[in-house]
């Protein structure tokens, strides 16, 4: 592995980082991507992004359908005097 070749401008040093494998820089001066540009990668990093089903509509409205049936059993449970 080789160190980044970016210089400082105020110091015009060299960067003591190590470059990200396969770049000439490391990850503080371009060595990772930034995110897609255009639309069509855009919506596709969209459609990836998901890594659970947490926050989907699907979730939480199923998440409200239980707290409403918890609700009303324990409101039923309260008339019954239990």
């Amino acid at each position: 592995m080789a160190q980044c070749i970016a210089k400082s401008k105020r110091s015009k040093e060299r960067c003591l980082k190590w470059a990200i494998r396969g770049r000439m820089t490391c990850r503080m001066h371009g060595g990772v991507s930034s995110g897609p540009k255009s639309k069509v990668g855009k919506h596709r990093s969209r459609l990836a992004v998901l890594k659970h089903g947490r926050y989907t509509k699907k979730a939480r409205a199923n998440e409200r359908e239980v707290r409403g049936l918890i609700r009303l059993s324990k409101d039923m449970l309260r008339t019954f005097g239990l």
